[in-house]
């Protein structure tokens, strides 16, 4: 009878069980996916709206230059500048998408969850913003409160606001669920 090679004391395969990292819980497959995808939209979001604030600047400076309104130019950079800081504030410490542990993936999950409250906030704080930018227009070229492009401008940004304000719940929903997961988790 042949006996198996020897590689060693016996004891090695069994310290090498004992020291071995042991798997972790495995994150969830979904979760890890709707981080990563959050984490491309966010950062696309974030390019077109800093992107936009700031052609919108210069285009409406331009425009409002070449029609000899520096009152309106200065309104249109007031604004783009707010738009802009707004879009800034609202990214800020926005979490990279670490999703290597279960812990790893609810924290960043976590702050994208407080990333899209901030730019919800934001988003109704420009929209206010904007009203004002159109009142200043509508003042400088003398237009009537009730003409249809006002009245179109301040249905949309209500329409605007009341779509932010349920954006900032799912967020404030969605930064509970993963608040809760991870304590329990940390438990």
């Amino acid at each position: 009878m042949t006996r198996p090679p020897q590689t060693g004391d016996d004891w090695d395969d069994l310290a090498e069980v004992w020291t071995a990292p042991r798997p972790g819980p495995a994150v969830d497959p979904d979760l890890a996916r709707a981080v990563r995808r959050r984490a491309r939209l966010g950062g696309l979001n974030f390019l077109f709206e800093a992107l936009g604030a700031i052609a919108a600047g210069v285009i409406g400076v331009w425009a409002s230059l070449r029609n000899g309104e520096p009152g309106v130019a200065l309104a249109v950079v007031l604004f783009a500048g707010f738009a802009l800081a707004m879009t800034l504030w609202a990214r800020r410490g926005l979490p990279p998408e670490a999703a290597d542990t279960p812990a790893a993936a609810l924290r960043a999950a976590a702050g994208q969850a407080r990333s899209g409250l901030r730019w919800a906030r934001a988003g109704q704080a420009v929209g206010v913003a904007a009203l004002l930018f159109v009142a200043v227009v509508a003042a400088s070229h003398r237009v009537a409160p009730g003409d249809p492009v006002i009245v179109f401008a301040v249905v949309f940004v209500a329409a605007a606001v009341a779509l932010q304000e349920r954006h900032a719940r799912r967020c404030r929903a969605r930064l509970r669920r993963h608040e809760a997961a991870l304590s329990e988790l940390e438990v």
